[in-house]
């Protein structure tokens, strides 16, 4: 169970407000620099493309139990209509989509969280809240220039030696390390590692929302220290949360710890619901778990967060 004491020693150490200047708002981001994006670029041998978003619609993960989120709401405004009707033949067809930002795959923006009244690099709730979303750290300052990387794959079901993690099982420091050796992948600065438990398989498989939104696996709060360490961009995976969520968490003293460490203090962006199953399949078959990953959010002015259809290159 997370104490405070403990979780505000662990803050102290990984906080990054100030590293990148008092006006920074793309946090850990700032890793990907022009040896990064080449690296990135050098790691695409096969050609091979992996979409990892979950379908925009209202069949999406969404069961209401999370925040008021509900699946995308798909409407059309126009059907073949006239575009010019001195001269009929052509024709338009147009649709609007209503929707939470953040329904199924997506990133959280800095602003996401919050604990002790301040965000991310010390800017107050009170003065960057409010109805009209939030007036700094929005998704917008991820969208520019975006987020594309290195992405390198942990496996960690796989290493298990299983189609989807139990429960509630904590993803640990050891956990990755030993997925990372087993693979044979390197970490560098700027890199983005996405982890695989096999959870979204509840969703994408069983069509189960309810047990998709429930208690599931996912990363150890501790593991942000293995992020910090590493000087990684972001991190992602193909839970809820991507940290874990189990009765610990629930009742810590700090809730979602892992948010709060990763978007609070260290600035670093998480993503949700990455659907990494054909990626993961194609890496166990060739050994290369390392790509090019292009997983721009949208620019929505205040955003906590933003859909985004991530594609992986091999």
């Amino acid at each position: 169970m997370v104490q405070r004491v403990d979780f505000d020693r662990m803050a102290e150490a990984l906080r990054n407000w100030g590293r990148w200047g008092t006006a920074d708002q793309r946090g850990t981001l700032n890793h990907i620099g022009p040896s990064a994006l080449h690296r990135a670029a050098a790691s695409v041998r096969s050609g091979k493309a992996f979409a990892l978003g979950l379908a925009v619609g209202k069949d999406g993960p969404q069961n209401g139990t999370s925040l008021g989120r509900f699946n995308p709401q798909h409407y059309v405004t126009a059907i073949a209509a006239s575009m010019n009707p001195d001269h009929p033949t052509a024709r338009a067809s147009d649709d609007v989509i209503s929707m939470p930002l953040q329904a199924g795959t997506q990133w959280d923006a800095l602003a996401h969280v919050h604990y002790d009244g301040t965000l991310y690099n010390g800017h107050k709730a009170c003065d960057t809240l409010s109805e009209h979303g939030a007036s700094c750290l929005g998704i917008e300052h991820l969208a520019h220039p975006g987020i594309a990387s290195r992405g390198v794959l942990l496996d960690v079901a796989r290493l298990k030696g299983v189609e989807r993690l139990p429960t509630a099982t904590a993803i640990t420091i050891a956990d990755l390390e030993e997925c990372r050796l087993r693979q044979g992948v390197t970490l560098e600065a700027g890199d983005i590692v996405l982890v695989r438990t096999g959870h979204i398989r509840h969703f994408t498989v069983d069509n189960d929302r309810d047990r998709f939104n429930a208690m599931q696996p996912g990363l150890h709060h501790e593991c942000a220290e293995w992020l910090h360490r590493h000087e990684l961009a972001a991190v992602a995976a193909d839970n809820v949360a991507v940290e874990v969520i189990n009765a610990d968490m629930v009742r810590g003293e700090m809730a979602a710890p892992l948010h709060m460490l990763c978007l609070r203090d260290m600035g670093m962006p998480l993503g949700e619901m990455f659907d990494m199953e054909a990626l993961a399949a194609d890496c166990a078959v060739d050994g290369q778990y390392d790509f090019f990953l292009s997983a721009p959010p949208l620019a929505v002015t205040g955003g906590f967060g933003s859909p985004v259809n991530p594609m992986a290159v091999k």
